[in-house]
């Protein structure tokens, strides 16, 4: 049954999201050619209109992104907590297969947006010789990863942007999920209850930050007494301990958030 939710999410969700990407990414080209024909915003002669236009573009791939990533959570409160959840909820489907059916489809349109996103950016910004030198060196790149001498800190960092998609799902799945609880106004409850979640991370990014900071601030200090690689070894240590210490925290208040929509389907479904 997963394997049905999912292709049904997956043939329901793209000529929606297909039709705005493909917009999206021709405005993006007819605003390079804008871009070009007046002169370009890296000349000497840059023109106003020309930076006007590009943050123009730059904002209109950054909504498209957001879009994108809101409407797949809006997907999951109107099949799911709506008037349409009475058919959903009708169906021989436990919590977790409605989460991962829909959850899975959410993950892999993050990630190609991802990548469109990239691609767009480059079309507005990069030149021949970048894109050029962008594909020659990311094979290299990506072999790096593996090398036995690549810091740690690097995996890490490669490591939480893969996990990414998956812990934006599922804010905004239990964001829903917390909303229907309340008796009115459910959908406004929810982008309230995902904004607050938003701050509170914030402010555990603050709290690591202040943390991390006086070790990162004793650099200086010893900057004159520790050899280049005692350096190098104290920088990476401190930063590989941050970067642990913020997944970590990330994958168990995803796992936290998953049982809590979970529960909420399995025992606490309110329908309008």
């Amino acid at each position: 049954m997963l394997r049905k939710i999912f292709k049904h999410e997956w043939k329901t969700i793209p000529p929606l999201l297909l039709a705005i990407h493909a917009v999206g990414l021709a405005a993006t080209v007819l605003c390079r050619i804008g871009i070009e024909l007046m002169g370009g915003v890296d000349s000497s002669k840059t023109s106003v209109m020309a930076v006007l236009l590009l943050l123009m573009a730059v904002v209109s791939v950054g909504g498209i992104s957001f879009y994108t990533y809101f409407y797949t959570g809006y997907r999951f409160y109107k099949n799911v907590f709506t008037q349409q959840g009475y058919l959903t909820n009708t169906l021989p489907v436990t919590a977790d297969q409605l989460i991962w059916g829909k959850g899975l489809t959410g993950v892999i349109w993050l990630a190609l947006t991802f990548l469109w996103s990239i691609v767009a950016l480059f079309i507005l910004a990069a030149s021949p010789a970048d894109v050029r030198e962008v594909f020659h060196d990311l094979p290299q790149l990506f072999a790096q990863l593996f090398r036995s001498d690549t810091p740690a800190f690097a995996r890490i960092v490669v490591l939480s942007v893969l996990l990414s998609p998956f812990f934006m799902i599922i804010q905004i799945y239990v964001s829903a999920a917390l909303g229907n609880l309340f008796t009115g106004h459910k959908l406004l409850a929810a982008v309230g209850i995902y904004i607050g979640i938003y701050f509170l991370e914030q402010i555990f990014g603050i709290v690591l930050l202040l943390f991390t900071a006086p070790h990162f601030a004793s650099l200086e200090r010893r900057l004159q007494q520790m050899e280049t690689t005692e350096l190098q070894f104290f920088a990476y240590s401190t930063l590989n301990y941050a970067l642990v210490i913020s997944l970590i925290f990330t994958i168990a208040v995803s796992v936290g958030f998953y049982l809590i929509c979970r529960y909420v389907l399995n025992h606490r479904l309110n329908l309008e």
